[in-house]
């Protein structure tokens, strides 16, 4: 925890990664009658009377390196579960350390610092809100945003969903360790062609399984969904959001 405080601190402006969040609000919240997606800002400034008692599930996602443009598809179709989609702007902080893929390790590294320290930093930020329900509370990311996702220590999350990456120590990440406890659902997806982190990866200098099976062999709530002829781009592939939305509607309790 001092580690990531110490990384939240380095920042002027990180509170800006919850400020400038995004935010997707279903069509029955608040009487609204269509579903919102906007700034969490613009959010506050424009909805100041939330009169609304229902307590919403929540799907809290990380975007990638790529920012939200996969997140937007996500985005759409939980909404019409009657789910909040919930993403931290990481662009928004100033003098944010990036990386070009290929790199060097310690490159990689200052990046996972940082998108960890947004989810210990957002989670918190957003018990402000009554009508989230935080006993089911679903932690997602989409590549450089799964790896924050899979190795984040906190106990706050119902479950998580690793979408293109494949939770092994690799040219991008030594010293990885999946941060959630043994009985906590989560679910993998990759494709077997991943450009980045499968076997067939040029930036790859060790052998790897290319997908997150051999490390949850000890998670019993583990699901691991490995796409053939698909690149790191999972969501172009049919059954990648069929199997978000299974996920999270099986594992919601009321």
């Amino acid at each position: 925890m001092k580690k990531i405080k110490k990384t939240i601190n380095k920042y002027d402006n990180f509170e800006d990664t919850y400020k400038k969040a995004y935010i997707g609000l279903p069509k029955d919240f608040n009487s609204i009658k269509k579903p919102l997606f906007l700034t969490l800002d613009k959010f506050k400034k424009n909805h100041l009377n939330i009169k609304t008692k229902k307590k919403y599930p929540v799907l809290f996602f990380m975007h990638g390196s790529a920012g939200l443009t996969y997140g937007k598809k996500y985005k759409d179709e939980v909404l019409k579960e009657n789910f909040i989609f919930f993403a931290p702007n990481s662009f928004k902080i100033k003098n944010r350390p990036t990386y070009k893929t290929p790199t060097k390790l310690k490159n990689y590294e200052q990046v996972h610092k940082l998108r960890v320290a947004e989810i210990f930093y957002n989670i918190k930020k957003l018990k402000e809100f009554e009508f989230i329900d935080f006993n089911n509370i679903f932690l997602m990311g989409s590549s450089e945003g799964a790896h924050a996702v899979s190795k984040y220590k906190g106990n706050e999350f119902k479950g998580r969903i690793i979408a293109a990456y494949s939770c092994e120590k690799n040219y991008y990440s030594n010293d990885f360790k999946i941060g959630a406890k043994k009985k906590d659902p989560i679910l993998n997806i990759i494709g077997t062609q991943d450009e980045y982190f499968s076997s067939y990866s040029k930036y790859e200098n060790k052998e790897v399984t290319g997908n997150c099976a051999s490390t949850l062999l000890k998670y019993k709530n583990a699901k691991v969904v490995i796409l053939p002829k698909t690149k790191h781009n999972v969501i172009e592939n049919q059954y990648t959001i069929p199997e978000v939305i299974n996920f999270l509607k099986f594992h919601t309790k009321y």
